[in-house]
């Protein structure tokens, strides 16, 4: 049977879904997707820096849409660590994301204040601060007329770049059991150069600042076996609720294994493993149910997770937050 603590984060996590789902219009997501993110909380709440009492590193790659030319590509290095056993934590992120002739790579670096509070539960603060390149590669453009040269005036004959500061907040509490974080990663919307680099770099619309609501538990099916149930909610003013809802269940020797469904009908599985509870590698199968409308074009995604103790005393693995 369930605890009552348990019982009764389900009860807040259901609340939250339905509080922030029905408070939302209906409109498009952000660009950048990774479907792992119980693997990948970093890259949406700064927050999370340090809350685990080891160090550790992500990388991680999103292909989607296999078989379509242009499609996005998503790769992400990001590593966290408590300050000498201090209540700071600090965090890095390097990404980029690839959409056709679309390009941006983005660093930011992370600090996070830890307040503990009784009975091991602590909430932490967060702030990231970065810069991100945008570049449209025009030279990459493919054209499909054999008698084209090149001299079209809406064609620029040149790539284009430019880069521009941004920055983040957030929030993360979290006990050995139950966490839940809000936060707004990317405060400003970094915009893509016109030819010639005019234009500005940075855009500041609170309508188009992106939200973001993740939660979870970890639920001892017995002495071997845990259930972590979790979601994931993002939405700005101007767009819609997108979510996606995950299961995971894993196992004490390293095996895990689950499944997810996401906004638009998209459905995904993943498995992984954690070797002797230091290095975690995982990987994701996406896929739509409507594939009369998107056609059936797969998603792949792989994370690899390395853990480095910055402590004498042990931890418990694998864990997924």
């Amino acid at each position: 049977m369930l605890k009552q603590r348990n019982i009764i984060h389900i009860f807040i996590l259901t609340t939250l879904i339905c509080l922030f789902s029905f408070c939302k219009k209906l409109s498009a997501q952000e660009n950048i997707l990774f479907s792992s993110y119980n693997h990948n909380k970093l890259f949406i709440n700064p927050a999370y820096s340090g809350s685990n009492p080891y160090m550790e590193i992500a990388m991680g790659y999103h292909k989607q849409w296999t078989g379509i030319e242009g499609a996005p590509k998503s790769a992400i290095l990001s590593a966290h660590a408590p300050l000498n056993n201090s209540q700071v934590g600090l965090g890095a992120i390097l990404y980029s994301n690839k959409i056709g002739i679309l390009n941006e790579t983005g660093f930011f670096a992370n600090y996070a204040y830890k307040i503990n509070l009784p009975k091991d539960r602590i909430f932490s603060f967060g702030f990231q601060a970065g810069l991100v390149n945008k570049e449209v590669r025009w030279s990459e453009i493919t054209t499909y007329d054999p008698n084209f040269n090149g001299d079209d005036p809406s064609i620029p004959n040149m790539n284009v770049s430019s880069i521009a500061p941004n920055f983040g907040l957030g929030a993360y509490y979290f006990t050995p059991k139950f966490h839940i974080g809000f936060s707004a990663p990317r405060l400003l919307q970094n915009v893509y150069p016109h030819e010639k680099g005019l234009g500005k770099a940075i855009n500041f619309e609170f309508n188009d600042i992106y939200f973001y609501l993740n939660s979870g538990v970890l639920i001892n099916i017995n002495s071997e076996i845990q259930a972590a149930p979790s979601m994931l909610l993002f939405s700005s003013l101007n767009s819609t609720t997108n979510y996606s809802f995950n299961l995971n269940l894993s196992h004490i020797n390293g095996i895990s294994a689950g499944g997810s469904f996401r906004s638009e009908k998209y459905w995904s599985i993943n498995m992984g493993y954690e070797f002797d509870s230091k290095i975690g590698i995982s990987y994701s199968f996406e896929n739509s149910l409507d594939k009369l409308k998107r056609g059936d074009h797969t998603s792949h995604e792989i994370f690899i997770n390395y853990k480095i103790s910055t402590k004498k005393s042990s931890y418990t693995s694998p864990r997924f937050f």
